[in-house]
């Protein structure tokens, strides 16, 4: 059941036009209590409220009513209201008349209410005021009763289960990225991914910005919830999606927070931290706990550095102008995505190989398209690794590959980065319809 309050209130006369009363039919017209049954969606509550007349209506008129939330407050002020919140008008919206027929004492409109402000004021109750501001000719307003304050229970229309919250999947948390956990790296710098969640069922498509505070930072260091070597980000040392947008019948959406390689280069020995705050929902209400996450970035632990270079690099069969030739093997790793590798009469045994003298812990490598047609493109592959040149173990395995452009220069991510002296790249496909191989560049990329 629905539990309503009403209060009546009397406002000033109305100034009506002049009538001759006994000739006229007309009726007098009173704020009711009365409401029907409350239709609820994903975006609106519509409250039907009924009005009295004081007899049957002697000819069809309309009722016009206006929103009235100036009384609520005065009352809620006057203590005549008590524990009691007065709404935004903006979030009602009222029939403009009520439509009387011949002969009835009784007349219907609607209020309807953003879902989101109840949402917003769950657990308490609200209040409704509305005034009837004229009437048809012939008919007058009850000057007494002529504005009703409705009260309803927000706990009586909707359960916890039912309130659209927004949150942060990890809000309230610490986010520490480090150790190839919580990051995407690439080669401008690392990605924090965070994935934000709309509670209860989907509808509309809205936005909700993201804001990021470093000025919160000390007092986290202060009282220890952030280690002592810690470093506010400052403004100009990260890129943050400004919006997470839903579209329609969404239920979460995603931010990034990019923080650029020199960055976490400049700051060695030292912790990065910023923390991500939600905000200004258009739509919906924000889970207070869960509107805000920290972030935590170790530099030492989270560097990256291209090795590449510190390898004897060999292929098992080269151009056949030789490595160093125009197009030779070399071009495979020169740091010049204008350069590569072409080889002929491919028939999917190449094996690249690197060789270091001290071991390298590879956590990610990277191949570059050429400049030519895509037919030659690498696409399938094995990286392996071996510290005697004997035992080979596969740490990554790629088949159906793509570049969907020329000199494009794609990551691939090692699972489980294990330090090896050796490193072999075995290309057992191409896409096809040739027989010649190219590759512009390939570059290992070392994990702490």
């Amino acid at each position: 059941m629905v539990s309503v309050s009403f209060g009546i209130v009397a406002c000033q006369d109305t100034d009506l036009e002049d009538f001759d009363l006994q000739k006229s039919q007309g009726v007098r017209v009173t704020a009711s209590n009365t409401i029907g049954n409350i239709i609820k969606t994903n975006e609106s509550l519509t409250i039907p409220v009924h009005l009295k007349l004081s007899g049957g209506a002697g000819k069809a008129f309309e009722v016009g009513l206006q929103v009235n939330q100036d009384t609520v407050l005065k009352q809620i002020q006057e203590g005549k209201l008590r524990d009691i919140v007065a709404i935004a008008s903006s979030a009602v919206m009222i029939d403009n008349v009520a439509k009387v027929t011949y002969g009835s004492d009784a007349a219907q409109f609607n209020l309807t209410v953003t879902r989101t402000e109840v949402e917003k004021y769950f657990g308490k109750k609200i209040a409704i005021g509305y005034t009837i501001a004229n009437v048809g000719k012939g008919n007058t307003i009850d000057a007494a009763q002529n504005t009703g304050i409705i009260v309803l229970n927000t706990a009586d229309l909707l359960t916890l289960a039912d309130i659209h919250y927004i949150s942060l999947q990890t809000g309230g948390a610490l986010i520490e990225a480090k150790d190839r956990q919580n990051y995407t790296s690439s080669s401008g710098g690392i990605s924090i991914p965070m994935l934000v969640n709309l509670a209860s069922f989907p509808g509309s498509a809205f936005s909700v910005d993201a804001v990021a505070d470093a000025a919160i930072i000390p007092s986290l260091i202060q009282d220890k919830t952030l280690p002592e070597n810690t470093v506010a980000l400052k403004n100009g040392e990260f890129t943050l999606t400004s919006k997470a947008n839903f579209p329609s019948n969404a239920s979460e959406a995603r931010l990034s927070l990019d923080i650029p390689w020199t960055v976490i280069n400049n700051n060695l020995g030292k912790q990065l931290a910023i923390v991500v705050r939600l905000q200004n929902p258009t739509l919906h209400i924000l889970n207070a706990e869960k509107s805000f996450t920290i972030i935590l970035v170790d530099c030492d632990n989270i560097l990256e550095e291209d090795v590449t270079h510190l390898g004897v690099f060999t292929v098992n069969r080269d151009n056949n102008s030789g490595a160093n030739s125009n197009e030779g093997s070399l071009k495979l790793v020169d740091n010049n995505l204008d350069s590569k590798f072409l080889q002929s009469d491919y028939i999917g045994d190449l094996e690249c190989t690197l060789v270091f003298a001290q071991p390298q812990k590879i956590g990610a490598y990277t191949l570059t398209s050429a400049n030519d047609a895509d037919s030659r493109d690498p696409k399938d592959w094995v990286l392996q690794g071996s510290n005697d040149g004997i035992v080979w173990t596969t740490i990554d395995s790629r088949s159906g590959e793509m570049f969907s452009a020329r000199k494009l220069t794609r990551r691939f991510n090692v699972q489980f980065p294990t330090s090896y002296l050796r490193y072999r790249l075995n290309i057992t496909a191409i896409k096809g319809g040739t027989n010649l191989f190219q590759l512009a560049e390939w570059r290992m990329i070392k994990v702490r």
